[in-house]
């Protein structure tokens, strides 16, 4: 029998910084989601949220007051609350789909089957961009990869040339503080729980502005 999938709205305990975070990905990873063309509610009003709450962090971290601290934790309970109704419409349209729930930027709940292997991250793409020195990357996101880890080099054929440049969370990476005009290659790798590790994505070529 196939295992209903649950989508896991996962925003106990967050700071505002972090559900501000959360609403800016959700927004990202929608945004031209084709299994989800129309979001409710739509990607508008939570990106206005998150620019409302993000003001009232910086409003609260420069000046405080208590009417400003009020207004954030009201703007908190906004964007919450859309996140909330977001997590309903993936619900009611992943057609018990695990990788389209990810697509969305949620979790799901876990089953009690022991995960022993993360496959290999996929589609990793280099972006354009005018400022000088980067790359700006980006991955599919890898079913119940923890962290991420991301490696350069120019010179691939080198095993020894590879080195760590970030360690992330996220599925989208800028990559900084490069020699501008130079190419390097990237990769990136997947870390589960109690240590597992995919296999390195195949490498991707970028020019550094």
């Amino acid at each position: 029998m196939e295992r209903r999938v649950t989508v896991k709205l996962g925003l106990v305990a967050l700071s505002a910084t972090a559900l501000l975070e959360r609403g800016r990905n959700h927004v990202t990873m929608l945004t031209g989601n084709t299994s989800f063309p129309t979001p409710t509610p739509p990607l508008a009003d939570i990106t206005a949220a998150c620019d409302d709450l993000e003001a009232s962090i910086t409003e609260v971290l420069f000046h405080g007051g208590r009417v400003a601290h009020e207004q954030k934790r009201t703007r908190e309970r906004a964007l919450y609350g859309l996140i909330k109704e977001l997590c309903g419409y993936v619900q009611a349209n992943c057609e018990n789909d695990r990788d389209k729930v990810l697509s969305a930027g949620f979790e799901f709940r876990a089953d009690n089957r022991p995960v022993e292997k993360l496959e290999m991250p996929q589609d990793l793409r280099a972006q354009l961009t005018d400022f000088s020195g980067q790359v700006p990357l980006r991955w599919k996101k890898v079913r119940n990869a923890v962290n991420y880890q991301v490696f350069s080099s120019t010179d691939p054929a080198e095993p020894k040339s590879w080195e760590l440049v970030a360690f992330t969370s996220r599925t989208a990476y800028t990559v900084e503080a490069l020699q501008s005009a130079t190419f390097y290659w990237f990769r990136v790798q997947a870390l589960g729980r109690k240590g597992l590790q995919s296999p390195v994505s195949d490498p991707v070529r970028a020019l550094a502005a």
